[in-house]
């Protein structure tokens, strides 16, 4: 079977290692796990859905601190324990129940950062979960909630996002990779604990690297390019439509105009200017 990869970063050696980890801590356990977090599916551009392909999945994310508030990834889940009534072979008149089904009740999200970072961030988050898993199947936890808004803006405050040009602080085109461990907690039907392989996925978490600067929306002002405001909705002309929930996310770039529109504050709207030369 051909695997597609869909990531914003570049895939080098640090995120063969981490797949490989992810791999390992899946196939080599000292128990048995009852779930397994298979891997993370990318949206579809236009309807803001899972993309359902066994053989697209994303290896590493990216999110832009100037435009995004938060960061969401889908979660391939599958339930590892077996329909007992098949395996057992057992028929309706049998009367026999399986009770492997497994309801999710949390998931357990750390981080590490690989790079420095001046300000502390959350080790350990836990947040509630609800649905069910039958036995040896597998569901989506669509728009899974990586980095909440409060997150990403204690890492939006560290100082390596923040320059000093000639005593006035402007905002850096930095970026930093965490790594996030995640853990899915539940209980069979029966009344058992149950809990899933840890799932290691690097983000890079960066300020301002999903603005693109296209050569006919700059003009030169004062010595220097700058990029035009946006246009009235009347002039923009038809173009394919891009889910809004994912822009500046992974591959999910936007321009120079559509980022003064989407910039989380006036400091970040800066970036949505190409860089100045000296």
């Amino acid at each position: 079977m051909n695997l597609h990869f869909r990531t914003g970063v570049p895939y080098g050696g640090f995120y063969t290692a981490v797949l490989c980890l992810s791999i390992l801590a899946t196939g080599c356990q000292d128990r048995e796990v009852a779930m397994n977090i298979v891997s993370v599916k990318p949206y579809d551009d236009t309807t803001c859905s899972p993309i359902d392909d066994d053989g697209i999945f994303q290896s590493s994310g990216v999110v832009d601190l100037a435009i995004r508030q938060n960061y969401t990834a889908n979660l391939q889940v599958h339930n590892n324990l077996v329909d007992i009534r098949t395996a057992k072979g057992f028929t309706e008149s049998d009367a026999r129940l399986s009770l492997n089904a497994i309801a999710l009740r949390s998931a357990v999200l750390e981080y590490s950062t690989l790079d420095q970072l001046s300000t502390g961030i959350p080790t350990k988050r836990v947040l509630p979960l609800s649905g069910t898993v039958s036995e040896d199947t597998g569901l989506i936890l669509g728009n899974f909630e990586l980095f909440s808004p409060g997150v990403l803006q204690r890492i939006r405050n560290a100082e390596e996002f923040f320059s000093n040009d000639n005593g006035e602080v402007k905002p850096s085109r930095a970026s930093v990779t965490i790594l996030v461990r995640i853990r899915i907690k539940g209980q069979t039907l029966d009344g058992r604990e149950a809990e899933s392989n840890e799932f290691l996925y690097p983000v890079e978490v960066c300020n301002g690297c999903r603005v693109t600067y296209p050569a006919e929306m700059l003009v030169q002002r004062g010595g220097q390019l700058a990029c035009s405001p946006p246009m009235a909705e009347e002039d923009v002309g038809t173009e394919k439509e891009v889910c809004s929930a994912i822009l500046g996310t992974d591959d999910a770039f936007v321009d120079c105009q559509e980022c003064q529109g989407l910039a989380v504050n006036s400091f970040a709207r800066q970036l949505c200017q190409p860089p100045r030369t000296p």
